[in-house]
């Protein structure tokens, strides 16, 4: 027995060592990626003084405030970071508190009417109950989205699962969700942590338990123009035919892998069939950085370089010609 436990513990001991060393090399291999100045595309200049503007900022990953001047409508509202180790270990997972209400306060995220994640994983809607619990905002989603408010004790009122197709007004905003899908990047060519989310998620939690839920493309409409947010880097064939939009918030994180010829489909799926005139690309940054530290994804776990320049090859095809642009982070630009 006793030569048991000494080649247990030797064995147990060797598979720990491989993990830390695994681990090592990841940290190690993380640090390598392109400068985001790289990028083909000019960040766009901040709306100034525009008081007649209808204003977009950026907060990184997807997380987007739209505003009019008298009403507020966030995209994702994801203002925590998670660190790598945790990423890789699926550590239970909490929302950064501190971070969120610095971000409403700093941002003057006071006029706040909705909150709409693209879809339900940590990345895109763990923070959803925390900020509307400081707000009056509606949480507007799936039934995934749903049970993540749930999970925080958001007031039954306060968030609405919504069908494919259905549309809210706030102010002068209309939002309509169109049911769309993630880009295929998970194992087998699907998209991670797939399914629904069909009771209330309490934080902490682990990266897994944020499931997919239903994917969106959000229309913001407003009389002065509309915007499609594509954030999830997936489509449905066909699905926007019909609909237009003036800009388009392109998510192409992870897209390296599935090549030019899917981020070419992509692209006339989402700019091409709403005949968009200006593209923000989004979903950019390695989200294991702080809150406000804007560093593109690693080589490793995507070339967002590779990416750009598929991309930028369509900017230069297009006719009528579209502008293609990067966002700064936390300054309001004008989209019209």
């Amino acid at each position: 027995m006793d030569k048991l436990y000494h080649w247990a513990w030797i064995v147990g001991a060797g598979l720990v060592s491989v993990v830390v060393v695994v681990l090592a090399v990841l940290a190690w291999l993380w640090r390598d990626r392109a400068d985001i100045a790289d990028l083909p595309w000019s960040v766009e200049m901040a709306a100034g003084d525009n008081v007649e503007a209808v204003t977009a900022t950026w907060f990184g990953i997807t997380t987007i405030l739209f505003d009019d001047g008298e009403t507020q409508i966030l995209i994702d509202g994801t203002f925590t970071r998670v660190g790598l180790a945790d990423l890789l270990l699926f550590r239970q997972l909490a929302s950064d508190v501190a971070t969120i209400n610095y971000a409403l306060a700093e941002y003057r995220i006071n006029r706040l009417a909705a909150i709409v994640p693209v879809h339900s994983h940590f990345d895109h809607a763990m923070d959803v109950g925390h900020v509307a619990n400081r707000t009056t905002a509606v949480i507007l989603g799936s039934e995934s989205t749903a049970n993540i408010a749930a999970g925080a004790a958001v007031p039954v009122d306060q968030y609405q699962i919504l069908a494919d197709g259905e549309s809210r007004h706030f102010g002068d905003f209309t939002i309509t969700l169109i049911e769309s899908k993630h880009a295929p990047i998970g194992p087998g060519r699907e998209a991670w942590f797939p399914g629904t989310i069909v009771e209330p998620l309490p934080q902490p939690a682990r990266v897994p338990d944020w499931k997919e839920g239903v994917v969106y493309s959000i229309f913001i409409e407003h009389p002065r123009g509309t915007t499609l947010v594509q954030g999830s880097g997936g489509f449905i064939a066909g699905n926007l035919r019909g609909r237009s939009a003036d800009v388009v918030m392109l998510g192409i994180a992870g897209l390296t892998g599935l090549g030019p010829d899917y981020v070419g489909e992509y692209w006339r799926e989402t700019v091409g069939a709403t005949g968009a005139s200006t593209v923000y690309a989004v979903h950019i940054d390695d989200y294991t950085r702080p809150f406000g530290e804007i560093l593109l994804f690693p080589d490793i776990a995507d070339d967002v370089l590779t990416t750009s320049g598929w991309i930028q090859e369509l900017v230069s095809g297009a006719e009528p010609p579209i502008a293609m642009r990067r966002l700064p982070f936390g300054r309001p630009v004008a989209l019209y």
